[in-house]
């Protein structure tokens, strides 16, 4: 909006804004929306976004009288189950821009640079959460330069879930780090989530694995695909990286929505009680 009227916008981000989840879902800023080290994470790759003027992270009551409400989608009528994330924006504030064109950007030259990992040849995130466990990505290990970009245990329940022991944890310090790391790779595939988003915006060639009860995302622009069955993934590779993939069938599996707590994760002292009583009373 913006930029169509000719100058830069400034975000800001409310520090304050609690999540409301429930006590048994787990929220990267805990009790708040977006916490410090969640901000922490993003801020960098919002930083050098050409569009953007400032990120500032404030408490509610000191964001400007003028603002813009980008939430305000969550209460314009959409089905929030369904069609694109970037297109809800699209629809609620009447703005026309191409879901096919990048939205997120490097500064010039901030690829591969000295002292850098060397790139991958594909790079995979999944979450444990909107997962498709009929795909079956035991093949990953014949493939040569392999990543895993995400959190510790999820990358530990990934090899652990397909038998992997050639593929390489790689952690990132933020968001821009992780875009480099993207932009890098020959392929990104992931599922359902925030690094997905990432890539999606950045255009880089990318797959999804598709969560079909809760279909809000979908590649769109540039080199994609999205799949439901291991070997049209295996198909999509082959092609993009140039190489012969066996995958063999897919796995007997379901669509799977569940999120693991993070190390360290504790239950509120009030979500405690309440199952303690709950057993007590042999409920």
């Amino acid at each position: 909006m913006a930029e169509m009227q000719g100058g830069l916008a400034e975000i800001y981000i409310p520090s304050d804004v609690p999540s409301r989840l429930g006590s048994d879902v787990y929220h990267p800023g805990g009790e708040l929306m977006v916490g410090p080290a969640l901000f922490g994470f993003i801020e960098p790759l919002l930083a050098v976004q050409p569009y953007l003027k400032n990120v500032h992270f404030v408490k509610s009551s000191e964001l400007p009288a003028e603002y813009i409400d980008l939430d305000a989608f969550k209460t314009s009528g959409l089905n929030l189950k369904a069609g694109l994330i970037q297109g809800w924006y699209r629809k609620a504030f009447g703005v026309a821009f191409p879901l096919e064109a990048p939205w997120l950007f490097l500064p010039e030259g901030a690829g591969q640079e000295a002292g850098h990992s060397p790139a991958f040849n594909l790079l995979i995130g999944r979450t444990t959460r909107f997962c498709n466990t009929s795909i079956n990505y035991s093949f990953l290990d014949a493939i040569e330069q392999v990543g895993f970009i995400g959190l510790r245990y999820e990358y530990e329940d990934f090899c652990e879930r397909y038998g992997l022991s050639a593929v390489q944890h790689v952690p990132v310090q933020n968001a821009l780090e992780l875009a480099r790391k993207m932009h890098d790779c020959r392929v990104y595939v992931g599922n359902q989530s925030a690094n997905f988003a990432i890539a999606d915006g950045m255009k880089v060639p990318r797959a999804l694995e598709a969560f079909e009860p809760v279909p809000v995302a979908s590649p769109v622009g540039g080199v994609c695909f999205e799949y439901t069955q291991t070997g049209a993934l295996g198909r999509f590779l082959s092609e993009v990286l140039g190489v012969s993939i066996d995958t063999g069938p897919d796995l007997p599996g379901e669509y799977c929505d569940s999120i693991k707590p993070q190390d360290g994760y504790r239950r509120p002292l009030k979500e405690q009680f309440k199952r303690w009583l709950k057993k007590r009373r042999g409920g």
